[in-house]
């Protein structure tokens, strides 16, 4: 019975959190550990997390301990993927972030097409991409679709949708932490995979990534300064700033 692998990055989302460990612990799939790095967060935030893990012998923390002054040296969410990379004992490897959440039969789904394919290396699911408004009800919401069998998954897949073997990280062993990245390590992370293996798709709607107001995407748009090499960033980069507001504009059109 293959196991999985789930990393979980967390910073200062003692609500939102809550959900996204839910989320695991209702998989249907159940021979799985949750790594959660959290990156020096708030004590709202590690008493949730400490709560959780203290009920649940397959949930693990992780703490960065970074400085303050530090934080803005790295894209963090990758520098908090690469600290729980030692510490995978699974044959499978997926992803997810604080204000996220999985759809409960993922893990099986995703777990078929490996037991049944040897060949397979990565799979990714459907996204449910929806707007919460202020109150976190959803306002609006939309299904990424899949692009099929692909060695392109830049900006076409999300981190949150994917799974893959753990042997991947002998040719990749690491994701690509520079500052100047942050808005996309992710996709720098699957051209890299790519280049070694085909993106297969699992025909389920795998998770739900939850667009809000104080979330990376949103404060992206809006050009806040939230890790250095923002400001190159916007000066070179411009038209990347809209892939979200392009995204939304595409899912939503034939609704509004």
């Amino acid at each position: 019975m293959l196991k999985v692998s789930c990393i979980l990055t967390s910073y200062n989302r003692p609500v939102m959190i809550r959900d996204a460990i839910a989320s695991v612990l209702n998989q249907s799939y159940p021979n799985w550990e949750l790594l959660i790095v959290d990156d020096h967060s708030n004590r709202e935030t590690q008493e949730v997390l400490h709560a959780f893990a203290s009920a649940d012998s397959r949930i693990h923390i992780i703490q960065t301990g970074v400085s303050g002054q530090d934080r803005r040296n790295t894209t963090r969410y990758a520098t908090c993927i690469n600290m729980a990379i030692p510490h995978i004992t699974g044959e499978l490897v997926t992803y997810l972030t604080d204000d996220d959440i999985y759809y409960p039969e993922r893990f099986e789904k995703m777990i078929e097409v490996f037991e049944s394919n040897e060949h397979i290396h990565i799979v990714y699911g459907k996204q449910c991409f929806a707007v919460l408004a202020d109150d976190g009800q959803i306002h609006k919401s939309g299904i990424r679709p899949l692009v099929g069998i692909t060695r392109e998954p830049a900006e076409k897949i999300d981190h949150n949708s994917i799974m893959h073997r753990t042997s991947c990280f002998e040719l990749v062993p690491r994701w690509n932490d520079d500052p100047s990245i942050w808005a996309w390590a992710d996709a720098v992370f699957f051209q890299q995979l790519a280049a070694h293996w085909n993106f297969h798709p699992v025909d389920y709607v795998s998770d739900e990534h939850r667009y809000h107001a104080n979330s990376i995407q949103a404060k992206h748009n809006r050009q806040e300064k939230v890790y250095l090499g923002i400001t190159e960033f916007s000066k070179t980069n411009s038209k990347k700033r809209n892939r979200f507001d392009e995204l939304i504009d595409l899912l939503f059109r034939k609704k509004e």
